[in-house]
């Protein structure tokens, strides 16, 4: 195991079902979770789901503060988003009200905590990377200064663009430019975390007093009923753990770049090991190769069902 770091989740919780399996999850694990952002379209929504997941947990999480952050890509017009997937109407009761509803607060609270706790404290960002980049923007020294910011998103053995960095290129763009302790789990590797048959039927067949575990089963319904036929994928959940025991990943070190415009745009170009057999020089004449990242090459799969399956049964 790890340092067992502080932690902010930054997340875009009610689309997929495992960013509602990572939050639980790391409440599992014990993190002391110092505050949650929420990111990509309809913020409020998201965090009032996150809040109603914390007080149903309790054991203090009920006193975790939550912030609906940004919600537009750098490069869009403002515009109304419908209801979340797996909004529900009992979360427009006041006690779901998020503590911040203005993104600017949201960047602010993530600043400040960067400050104050320092390399103690872990950024788990697991949505798209409109606040990370709003925080680089408003203070470049902020997440650098905490021990990690890590992330599911990108792609660096098989080249492709993924959905988080997609989502906001830019964003993206300004983020692998800027920091110098970024930890990838990349969708090429999340993309193995397929969740074994005994973790699904665990998860909906929960007859438990756990009220989180209760409310999980609730939101793996509605992911179900938005998308029959989509596999449980445990994208955000392998980044978790990860955090809580970094033996789950095998990781490596690249310079990366990511292609803001052309056919390929969104690909997280690992410099190192692809652009040089793919591109000329004057391709890349200019990037910064000194600035490395680590990346996730593998995960032990074997371990990280047992774990989780252990976690959620």
């Amino acid at each position: 195991m790890s340092e067992k770091y502080k932690i902010i989740i930054d997340m875009d919780i009610g689309d997929d079902i495992d960013d509602a399996i990572a939050l639980l999850a790391a409440m599992k694990q014990g993190f002391e979770i110092v505050g949650i952002t929420t990111v990509f379209q309809n913020t409020l929504e998201r965090a009032r789901m996150t809040k109603k997941m914390l007080k149903a947990f309790g054991n203090g999480y009920e006193n975790v503060p939550v912030y609906a952050g940004y919600g537009l890509p750098h490069d869009k017009e403002p515009t109304v988003y419908g209801h979340t997937p797996h909004y529900s109407a009992d979360l427009d009761d006041p006690i779901y009200t998020p503590d911040s509803v203005e993104p600017d607060e949201a960047i602010d609270f993530i600043i400040n905590a960067c400050n104050t706790y320092g390399k103690e404290l872990a950024i788990i960002a697991i949505g798209p990377f409109i606040n990370i980049a709003r925080v680089i923007e408003k203070d470049p020294s902020a997440l650098n200064k905490a021990a990690k910011v890590a992330i599911m998103g990108g792609a660096y053995l098989k080249q492709y663009a993924d959905w988080n960095v997609m989502c906001d290129v830019p964003a993206a763009d300004v983020m692998f430019k800027n920091l110098d302790n970024l930890e990838c789990v990349g969708a090429d590797v999340t993309h193995k975390m397929i969740a074994e048959d005994a973790l699904y039927e665990s998860i909906v067949n929960y007859k438990g007093e756990n009220r989180a575990q209760c409310y999980l089963r609730e939101l793996c319904a509605l992911w179900k009923t938005d998308r029959p036929k989509a596999k449980l994928l445990l994208h955000d959940p392998l980044v978790v753990y990860y955090i809580a025991d970094p033996s789950f990943c095998t990781m490596k070190k690249a310079s990366v770049a990511v292609l803001t415009d052309g056919f390929a745009k969104g690909m997280t170009l690992n410099v190192d090991s692809y652009a040089k057999k793919w591109l000329n020089e004057e391709s890349y004449v200019g990037f910064d190769t000194s600035r490395k990242v680590l990346f996730a090459a593998d995960a032990d799969k074997a371990e990280f069902d047992a774990r989780i399956l252990k976690d959620f049964s």
